[in-house]
C-alpha cells in the first residue's frame, strides 16, 4: 500500500475528518488547509517528515515502520523507556495511564458539523447554455474533501467539458467577479450560461468537438466565480 492510501486509511480508521485534521495541524504549529489532506492522501504531494511525524501522533502510530511498510521496528515506547529499569518503566507507563485518563491532556474528537451547500436547480450548461441567476436551489451536505472556500455549486450538463467535467456532475463554485485567462469558471453571455476555460477573447470547451465560443465587443459577459472542486452524489 502506497503513503497516500496508507494515510487516507488511518485518518478513516481513527474516524477523523478532514476538517479535524486540519485543526489539529493548525494547533500543532502547521500552515494546512482542507485541500491540503486531500493531495495527501491522492499522492499529489507529501507531508513533510515534521508533518509526518505529527500525522503519525494523532493517529496514535506506535510504530512507523510498522503502520507503514508491514516490518516491524523498535517499539516507540521502548524507545522512550530505554534506560529505565523495571521499576521506572512500570512508574512510566502507570503515569502515561493516568494523563489518558484525563481530558485536559487527551485529544478530542468532537463531531464536525457537515457543510451545507446551496445546488442550484437550472444547470449549468457545458454544452448549448441555460440561464444559471436563479434563486430556486437545494441544498446538499458534504463532509469530506470539500474546498474550504467554496460557496455553492451548480450541476453540469451536457459533455463539452468532458473528461475532466461530465454530464450530471455537481461543481463547487468559488464566487468571485473574475477569474484569470486559463481558468475553468461559471460564466453568463447575453444570458446563456456556460462552464468553460477563459481565453482570450473567448470560452472554451475541453472537448474538442465543440468550438470555442467568441466573446464579441457587444457581447455581455458576467463571471458567476471560479470552478474549485467536484462531488457526484
Amino acid at each position: 500500500m502506497t503513503l497516500h492510501d496508507r494515510l487516507k486509511v488511518l485518518r478513516k480508521e481513527s474516524g477523523l475528518k478532514q476538517t479535524e485534521i486540519v485543526e489539529y495541524m493548525n494547533n500543532e504549529g502547521f500552515s494546512v488547509q482542507g485541500y491540503t489532506i486531500s493531495r495527501w492522501e491522492s499522492g499529489v504531494r507529501k507531508p513533510s517528515v515534521e508533518e509526518f511525524f505529527a500525522l503519525c501522533d494523532l493517529y496514535r502510530i506506535g510504530d512507523v515502520r510498522l503502520a507503514f511498510s508491514g516490518v516491524p521496528g523498535i517499539p516507540t515506547q521502548e524507545i522512550l523507556l530505554d534506560g529505565l529499569n523495571t521499576a521506572g518503566k512500570a512508574h512510566a507507563r502507570k503515569y502515561v495511564n493516568m494523563l489518558r485518563d484525563d481530558p485536559l491532556f487527551t485529544l478530542q474528537n468532537p463531531s464536525a458539523e457537515p457543510r451545507v451547500f446551496r445546488l442550484y436547480d437550472i444547470p449549468v450548461s457545458a454544452g448549448s447554455g441555460m440561464y444559471l441567476d436563479s434563486a430556486d436551489f437545494a441544498e446538499i451536505t458534504a463532509e469530506d474533501l470539500i474546498p474550504d472556500d467554496a460557496s455553492y455549486a451548480v450541476r453540469v450538463r451536457g459533455d463539452s467539458m468532458e473528461p475532466k467535467y461530465y454530464d450530471d456532475q455537481i461543481v463547487f463554485i468559488r464566487a468571485q467577479p473574475s477569474i484569470n485567462v486559463g481558468e475553468i469558471g461559471i460564466f453568463a453571455l447575453n444570458g446563456e450560461s456556460y462552464i468553460k476555460k477563459l481565453g482570450d477573447g473567448k470560452l472554451i470547451s475541453l472537448n474538442s468537438k465543440y468550438e470555442p465560443i467568441v466573446i464579441g465587443e457587444d457581447d455581455d459577459l458576467r463571471v458567476f466565480g471560479k470552478v474549485i472542486g467536484t462531488y457526484q452524489d
